[in-house]
């Protein structure tokens, strides 16, 4: 049922090509992009501004001569105050451009604890599989034994067909364990983006998490987060909307020069004209838009802080959590490797009553069963291990740290 390649993916490799390959980590990448071309436009509002214009009229009145008039102007505004709402949007835009980054960081470590975890399930389907397929192996020479016996009347029919059909259940058990094996390969290629899992396998690691004491970790989470970094630059860039949203109760004022040229046709002489000077515009009754817009600005920033608070409550569960769960992992991989070698002696005490004829059938398909069982249970142990030290890592914000030596 198992066909393994020569060559395994080890799971650094498996991460790298996934922080390569994914198209929802690319799609991230780009909203950086985005807001760097957000903070230009910002910039350039607060610059100069240059416009032309031009326009060629002709006439044409009964008994009057046809006419033909042209212009052209060019004129520039700078604007000088704006009540800080420009100046604002720029701040607003470079804090984007370091939300987006801190967004597609907390992203990378999100896809690399789902490869990390997908990884690990591949492995314990895998060690499942073989725990499995070694059992059907054992009951199927139990059943050769019983059946050679059976042919010299030293046995009955009853334990030779007990015995094959406890055989069948174990291949089919073996079967679906190699089924759920391929589906965790296959769930670890959609991450790495990858088509096939012809040429896909998995092989052991080890983690290097130390268990400390859990207020470390939480201490760690609440600095290395950059789900927690981005949503408190969220919360700065509400203050800058509440800013922004003030600037309605101020003036704007912009400076302007400008240049028309102008000629008739009857003359076709050029007669240029100049200009310079300072506007100012003061919106001194919007009926309450202003008001109303400060208020949602600080309604917002509300949200977003009770959104953080929220966040940082989950964090600290997700710490909490994780680190109980992988030090009971560790507990159970002691007891459970104690548990296969007690299920291992069984086996062998209840094969040597069979043989010598002091025990019956039922013994040896408990002693397998058992053994299996313990052995399943180690099996989910030892992958447990690998899996909460990836849930504490990843709570803490630094997934990789669970294999980083």
């Amino acid at each position: 049922l198992l066909s393994t390649p020569a060559q395994a993916l080890p799971v650094q490799e498996a991460v790298q090509t996934a922080l390569a390959n994914n198209p929802n980590l690319q799609r991230s990448e780009q909203s950086i992009r985005a807001a760097e071309k957000s903070l230009k436009s910002a910039r350039g509002k607060k610059g100069v501004s240059v416009s032309a214009s031009g326009s060629v009229n002709a006439s044409k009145t009964e008994g009057i001569d046809p006419s033909e008039h042209a212009s052209t102007g060019l004129s520039a505004s700078l604007p000088l105050y704006s009540g800080k709402r420009l100046e604002t949007a720029i701040k607003y835009a470079e804090l984007g451009i370091e939300v987006s980054k801190f967004d597609f960081i907390q992203a990378q470590d999100d896809l690399i604890y789902q490869v990390a975890t997908a990884y690990v399930n591949a492995l314990e389907n895998l060690a499942t599989s073989k725990v499995d397929l070694e059992t059907e192996k054992n009951l199927s020479e139990h059943e050769k034994m019983i059946a050679a016996q059976y042919t010299a009347g030293a046995k009955a029919k009853i334990d030779l067909l007990r015995a094959q059909v406890e055989t069948s259940n174990a291949l089919q058990t073996a079967a679906r364990s190699h089924a759920a094996y391929e589906v965790a390969l296959t769930n670890l290629a959609a991450l790495m983006s990858t088509d096939s899992i012809a040429s896909l396998s998995v092989e052991d690691f080890d983690t290097h998490l130390t268990l400390d004491d859990v207020e470390k970790y939480i201490a760690e989470a609440e600095e290395n987060r950059y789900d927690l970094k981005a949503a408190a630059l969220r919360i700065e860039q509400g203050e800058l909307d509440i800013e922004s949203a003030k600037s309605g109760w101020l003036p704007n004022v912009n400076a302007n020069v400008g240049t028309d040229f102008s000629a008739a046709s009857r003359r076709w002489h050029i007669t240029p004209d100049a200009s310079a000077g300072i506007s100012a515009s003061w919106n001194i009754f919007d009926s309450g838009v202003t008001r109303a817009e400060v208020e949602t600005a600080k309604v917002e920033v509300e949200r977003l802080k009770l959104a953080l608070d929220a966040n940082l409550d989950d964090v600290h569960e997700d710490v909490v959590t994780a680190h109980k769960n992988l030090k009971i992992a560790l507990l159970r991989l002691t007891t459970t490797q104690k548990a296969v070698e007690l299920a291992e002696e069984e086996r062998y005490i209840a094969t040597e009553k069979y043989n010598a004829g002091e025990g019956i059938l039922l013994d040896i398909l408990d002693a397998e069963v058992a053994l299996s069982t313990a052995k399943k249970n180690n099996v989910s142990a030892r992958y447990d291990v690998a899996r909460y030290s990836f849930d504490l890592a990843h709570a803490i914000g630094d997934t990789l740290k669970a294999i980083r030596n």
